[in-house]
């Protein structure tokens, strides 16, 4: 597994650009079948939770990369036998207003037992001879880059099942400069983000492990802030009213030009998170 960094590129627009109730033309409207069950379970405590950060490749339609995502590539994923649970977020144009629009074309969350578990990924069978060698048909390998981290939640009003429909923003957070590491994740813990954005139901702070820091690295964001909201009207809604106060709260702690935001439609594929 390799870890590159990407630069983001600027672009400040409304928050959601499709309809209360819609989805993406290229997410069917139910995950593909073969994955677990939609019953509901917790999260354990011992998993750590692995973002992968997908740039599309120049040369293929945003079509193209999203239906091939989800299959081949998605399915052929669920066979690997470290995950236990695996998310795609299917980027929504146009962005979210208040930050650099990402240049991901889509970002892979994936739980492992352990990051011992998570950094030997590559050594499964399934990803080995199927997985990974599918990457290069639709993934800018070059700025492919990794997150390795610890999840906090603030707010989870219920257990969100399979097929439910819902949209995501993520902020994608670079450190302010001179900010240690510790530092900066004591700081974000320490904002109230579900207080400050009620409308979501569900509100997480997602920050890098200490190992993405060993031997003087940097990763490419710090933490990945998740406002999870039941459909595109209550994104715009929340969002229009708290966006500013959220990253004014966050203003202390980030390097806003060098972070990013993401919005998404999700496709959960192995779900629930085993515990």
């Amino acid at each position: 597994m390799r870890f590159t960094a990407g630069r983001a590129r600027h672009a400040r627009r409304p928050v959601c650009h499709f309809s209360q109730g819609d989805r993406p033309p290229f997410l069917p409207t139910a995950p593909p079948e073969g994955g677990r069950s939609a019953d509901p379970q917790p999260i354990g405590v011992t998993v750590v939770k692995v973002y992968a950060l997908i740039p599309k490749r120049p040369d293929i339609t945003d079509e193209f990369f999203h239906q091939h995502w989800i299959s081949p590539h998605g399915e052929m994923a669920c066979g690997m036998a470290p995950l236990q649970g695996y998310i795609q977020a299917h980027r929504i144009a146009p962005g979210v207003a208040g930050l650099t629009d990402s240049i991901y074309e889509g970002i892979a969350t994936v739980w492992f037992v352990d990051e011992a578990a998570a950094g030997s990924m590559g050594e499964d069978p399934t990803y080995a001879n199927h997985v990974g060698p599918d990457e290069k048909n639709f993934i800018d390998l070059e700025r492919l880059a990794f997150l390795f981290t610890n999840e906090h939640v603030q707010r989870e009003e219920h257990a969100i099942t399979k097929d439910e429909p819902g949209t995501k923003v993520m902020l994608l957070l670079r450190r302010a400069a001179g900010l240690a590491p510790a530092d900066f994740a004591a700081q974000v813990a320490g904002v109230d983000l579900a207080g400050a954005v009620p409308g979501a139901h569900r509100v997480s702070v997602a920050v890098a492990t200490a190992s993405m820091y060993a031997d003087g690295a940097e990763p490419v964001f710090d933490a990945i802030v998740e406002l999870e909201f039941s459909t595109a009207a209550d994104c715009d809604s929340a969002w229009s009213g708290a966006g500013s106060t959220v990253l004014g709260a966050l203003d202390g702690a980030i390097d806003a030009s060098a972070s990013a935001g993401f919005l998404s439609d999700e496709l959960r594929l192995l779900w629930p998170v085993k515990s």
